[in-house]
C-alpha cells in the first residue's frame, strides 16, 4: 500500500511517518507538513491510505479528507488527532474512515491498516452475471477477454460451481464438433494460461485453480447471481426470469432446471 501522512507539526509528522513505515503492508510513505501541498500532490498520484491531522493550517483535515476521497474514492483515511470531539463527524464522512487519538503507538497504526485490509478483501470479489448473457466484472469494470473461448471456459467452470472439471470434459464442451483430441487439449492449456493472466491482471489471481487433472473456480472469490439464487437470496430470485448464459448452448440444462425450480412454481 501507498501511504500519505499529513501533519503541520514536524515532530508529530516525523513520529507518524516512522510508525507507518514500520508496517510490512506499507510500500511507500509520503509525508507533508502542508495540507494544500499534499492535496496538489495527490491530484497526480494514487494513495491507498492517508493518516491526517485534523487541525491543519490553510486547510482543515476534514476538508482535506473530502477532497482526497473525491479524487480516490477507495481511499482509507485515519484521522490522527488529540481531540475526541472530532470522532463523530470523521466517522460519518466515508465508510473507510477511522481515527487515532494522540499519542498513539505503532501497534495501533498497524491495527488500523489491518482493519482496512480486511474491508478491502471482503469487498474484492470477481462479479459474474449469468442471468441473461454471461458477463464478468472486476468491481464495476467489465473484464476484457482476448479470446471468446477464454470467456466461455470461465463461464462453464462457474456453471460447475467449484466442482473439478477434467480436461477431457472441458474439451468436449468447448469443441463438441472437433475430433482432434490432442489439438483440443493443447488449445485448452493456452486458454487456461490466458484466463489466469486475465484474472491476475484484474487482481484475482486465485479465482481459478488447477486441481489434480482438471480445473475449478474458487466460489468464495466470486460474487455470482446464480450462486446467490441457490443460497436463497430474494433479490436474485426476483431477477431470474428464465434466462441463463444465453450465448452458450451447453447452459440449457441448467437454465431448464432453474426455470422449473424458480419460475414455473411462482
Amino acid at each position: 500500500m501507498i501511504a500519505l501522512c499529513v501533519d503541520d507539526e514536524k515532530l508529530q509528522l516525523d513520529a507518524l511517518k516512522r510508525a507507518v513505515e514500520k508496517s510490512p503492508d506499507i510500500r511507500t510513505v509520503y509525508a507533508f507538513d502542508d495540507g494544500a501541498e499534499a492535496l496538489a500532490w495527490c491530484r497526480e498520484h494514487r494513495v491507498d491510505i492517508a493518516f491526517l491531522d485534523i487541525e491543519l493550517h490553510e486547510i482543515n483535515g476534514l476538508d482535506l479528507a473530502r477532497e482526497l476521497i473525491a479524487l480516490w474514492p477507495r481511499l482509507a483515511v485515519v484521522f490522527c488527532t488529540g481531540y475526541e470531539r472530532y470522532a463523530l463527524p470523521a466517522l460519518r464522512m466515508h465508510q473507510d474512515v477511522s481515527y487515532l487519538l494522540k499519542p498513539f503507538r505503532a501497534s495501533q497504526v498497524q491495527a488500523e491498516i489491518d482493519y482496512f485490509k480486511y474491508r478491502v478483501e471482503r469487498r474484492k470479489k470477481l462479479r459474474a452475471v449469468t442471468f441473461g448473457s454471461f458477463e464478468v466484472y472486476a468491481d464495476t469494470t467489465p473484464l476484457l477477454f482476448r479470446r471468446t473461448k477464454t470467456k466461455e471456459l470461465l463461464a462453464y467452470m462457474i456453471d460447475r460451481r467449484g466442482a473439478e472439471t477434467s480436461v477431457n470434459m472441458l474439451c468436449a464442451v468447448l469443441w463438441p464438433d472437433e475430433t482432434d483430441d490432442e489439438r483440443k487439449r493443447d488449445y485448452l492449456y493456452h486458454l487456461f494460461s490466458d484466463l489466469k493472466k486475465t484474472l491476475k491482471d484484474a487482481g484475482f489471481p486465485d479465482a481459478v485453480l488447477s486441481r489434480g487433472r482438471g480445473y475449478a473456480v474458487d466460489t468464495q472469490k466470486i460474487d455470482c447471481d446464480y450462486y446467490r439464487l441457490l443460497d436463497g437470496d430474494p433479490r436474485a430470485r426476483r431477477s431470474f426470469v428464465g434466462e441463463y448464459m444465453d450465448q452458450y448452448s451447453w447452459s440449457e440444462p441448467t437454465c431448464a432446471w432453474l426455470t422449473e425450480r424458480y419460475v414455473s412454481r411462482r
